[in-house]
């Protein structure tokens, strides 16, 4: 989301897909601000996020990770992806009138409110792929079992790891089998034989998960749960191969961290003029485009918001190294 930096290759059928995915995201907030539910708003929230950070696990250049300076790593990133995110969340901190607390720093770094999580996470899974200097396929034997015991102990919820004011958010360990599978699969060449299972697992997942629609908590929600996402992820490298382009959809993936960060703020505001729920999306859509266009003409606001900013007098291209979701 944004111009993150340190990720490899530039392909238009990923972009397309995160803008895919931020489209569910947000289709997922506003059924969830309007306080509607429906079937394809619980299929859509089983996958979305878990995609979202498998495909930052997909396209993180490790090398590059690893070997950068430690200074230059965290500058490029706090440049790129915690600046946004902290005047993000000091703006939506404003809006909500939460009271300030000397602990305030602490709560949005390791329990961050609202979709704020998403940024500190994966913050944090990169950095621990430069702490453990391990090949992916050893993160992701250590990784799956925190990731599996964190989706049985919070069910479908989330919550602090334990009572210190440095407890992290559940989310922080619950995602790591989804990165270091998506570093896996950018590491090792997948043969396209292997396309059809991954589709049919990720189908039988889809099928078993959405038969736990609107269900007490069980055990059966975590298999279905992994079947679902990581046959979707095991997709990756063949919708790579695509090179499939739908030009605004492929726009918002590309400045996915602008939509991400500011699209609830934006839908509340629609949402005070007594829009209804289709109205309120389409309206936002619009008007997170338009603000987009106006934050990447300037430097200072361009990186404030995480929007990508533009050239003037020169066509918009893609960036050199594509983002993560």
């Amino acid at each position: 989301m944004g111009a993150w930096g340190n990720f490899v290759g530039k392909n238009p059928s990923i972009d397309l897909l995160k803008g895919v995915l931020i489209l569910l995201v947000m289709g997922g907030h506003m059924m969830e601000l309007t306080g509607s539910h429906a079937l394809w708003l619980w299929i859509g929230s089983g996958f979305r996020m878990p995609m979202m950070v498998a495909i930052s696990g997909y396209l993180l250049n490790v090398t590059r990770t690893r070997s950068a300076g430690a200074r230059d790593l965290i500058a490029r990133y706090g440049r790129r992806m915690l600046l946004p995110w902290l005047f993000a969340a000091f703006i939506y901190m404003l809006a909500s009138g939460e009271p300030l607390r000397w602990t305030m720093p602490l709560d949005l770094l390791f329990r961050p409110p609202f979709h704020l999580w998403y940024v500190p996470t994966l913050f944090f899974l990169i950095m621990l792929t430069r702490l453990l200097s391990f090949p992916p396929i050893v993160l992701l034997a250590v990784g799956a079992p925190i990731s599996l015991s964190i989706m049985i102990g919070f069910g479908v919820n989330h919550g602090p790891l334990g009572d210190s004011i440095f407890s992290l958010d559940s989310r922080f360990l619950r995602y790591t089998v989804y990165f270091f599978f998506g570093m896996l699969l950018a590491e090792r060449s997948v043969s396209r034989c292997y396309g059809p299972i991954s589709l049919a697992v990720a189908v039988l997942g889809m099928l078993w998960w959405s038969g736990l629609y609107d269900q007490p908590w069980k055990p059966a929600f975590v298999p279905a749960r992994l079947l679902m996402c990581l046959g979707l992820i095991a997709l990756l490298p063949a919708l790579s191969a695509m090179r499939l382009h739908v030009a605004p959809i492929n726009a918002i993936g590309r400045d996915s961290l602008f939509f991400y960060l500011w699209h609830p703020l934006v839908m509340a505001g629609v949402m005070m003029t007594g829009a209804g729920p289709v109205t309120t999306l389409i309206l936002s859509l619009l008007l997170l485009g338009a603000g987009n266009r106006l934050a990447a003409q300037g430097g200072l606001t361009a990186l404030l918001t995480g929007s990508r900013p533009r050239r003037r007098g020169a066509p918009v291209l893609p960036p050199a190294e594509p983002l993560p979701a």
